[in-house]
């Protein structure tokens, strides 16, 4: 087993520049399904302390995470429902108070170095897949913040699978960012903090940081790129998972599906895939089913998982109603989305659009390229229709002879 996993909790303060303690804080709800994979996998890369917050939460988490904790003492969990007695608006704020709750009383231990906030769907990731974070930050400017850039998964592995041989997807511009604990920050945000003084604010290689004009959160577009180290961000998994999980709302927020999501994602020019190697990758797996067995796992692994399955299933019987009221939305959240259960009742909605606005060639245009993302054969059937009301119109003729050529290259593939 690796020397990672013998880990205790730290309660002295750091004593030495190199002496390099990282801490983890994350807040999840209903993630039993995945939170076993997700510590095991931070432990195994270095991370000294694992704090997890469980929030409006009714699968098993509690009991996955006992059973972890009574193993590893350096990992820790808490409720953070308390929030809830928080007027409305700091309800919807749940990850910011939780946050700061953190950072203040590890700015007042001393007993880390630096301090990360992730999601249990977002996995810190080196290139080589043997560097250890505490290694790499030895390897820098320790007094340095750090922002790491994602690498957003294509939702197209198997259904409640584990971390995959090839990690692929693409690369957003969006980050994570590690702090040293004693850097000055005014305000805690998603991706990027705003500091109340000055850092050294840089990525993966060491360049400085410099924000998107238009999103201060995000990496400027001239210095993306796939880089040493990286956060592989499982937000879709597999078709059925993206489904599950959309069901799990936004705080605060009555809709009862996630309305800041865009559906699976297609590759990009930012699409880059990273072949972990061979014997390194059979190491990981070893050690997480050695970590698996020891925090004794299959007591709950059937529990958790048949909770993603009946989400799932709550989430398809409710898709109809909801794609009938607010179809704009709807299609935003489920573009791409290919499981029948979904195509089936998106395809009869744009039957019946279709019927209520049969004239308005448009209109039936911009469904059929809706539809394109989901069923070809449909969002040609589509085309066709608004070919016929419109047969010279150009977008229909380009996106109709689109649809067809990658069709054909379906099949032929």
């Amino acid at each position: 087993m690796n020397s990672f996993f013998t880990t205790k909790r730290l309660s002295s303060e750091v004593s030495s520049p190199k002496d390099v303690r990282v801490k983890l804080v994350a807040i999840a709800k209903d993630e039993a399904a995945y939170l076993t994979q997700w510590i095991h996998h931070h432990i195994y890369f270095g991370f000294d302390d694992i704090e997890i917050y469980i929030n409006r939460t009714t699968d098993n988490s509690s009991d996955v995470l006992d059973d972890i904790c009574a193993s590893y003492p350096n990992v820790s969990w808490d409720s953070a429902d308390w929030v809830d007695m928080c007027p409305e608006d700091a309800k919807k704020q749940i990850q910011f108070v939780v946050y700061n709750k953190v950072w203040h009383e590890v700015r007042k231990e001393q007993a880390f170095t630096h301090i990360i906030f992730l999601d249990i769907d977002e996995y810190w990731l080196p290139l080589d897949f043997q560097t250890t974070i505490k290694e790499f930050l030895q390897s820098r400017n320790t007094d340095d913040v750090i922002s790491f850039e994602w690498m957003n998964d294509e939702g197209n592995l198997p259904k409640l699978s584990q971390l995959p041989s090839i990690v692929s997807g693409n690369l957003s511009p969006l980050v994570k960012t590690v702090y040293p604990i004693n850097v000055p920050v005014k305000e805690l945000r998603h991706h990027v903090p705003l500091f109340s003084g000055s850092v050294n604010h840089v990525l993966a290689d060491g360049q400085a940081f410099k924000p998107r004009p238009t999103l201060i959160q995000a990496v400027a577009p001239e210095l993306q790129s796939l880089k040493d180290a990286f956060i592989y961000h499982r937000a879709h998994r597999s078709a059925e998972e993206y489904v599950s999980l959309l069901l799990r709302g936004r705080p605060g927020d009555l809709f009862p599906y996630k309305s800041n999501r865009y559906g699976l994602p297609q590759k990009d020019k930012m699409f880059r895939d990273v072949k972990l190697p061979d014997s390194l990758y059979s190491r990981y797996i070893k050690s997480y089913k050695d970590f698996e067995s020891r925090v004794n796992y299959v007591e709950h692994k059937q529990e958790a998982e048949s909770f993603v399955e009946q989400r799932l299933k709550l989430s398809l019987e409710n898709l109809e109603k909801h794609v009938k009221a607010n179809y704009p939305l709807m299609m935003q959240i489920f573009r791409g989305v290919k499981l029948p259960e979904v195509t089936n009742v998106f395809c009869n909605v744009r039957k019946r659009l279709v019927a209520s606005r049969a004239e308005d060639f448009k209109f039936i245009r911009d469904l059929a390229i809706d539809a394109a993302s989901q069923n070809l054969d449909e969002a040609i059937e589509l085309m066709e229709i608004a070919k016929k009301l419109n047969p010279n119109g150009p977008v229909i003729l380009a996106k109709l002879d689109e649809f067809k050529n990658k069709k054909a290259s379906e099949t032929i593939s």
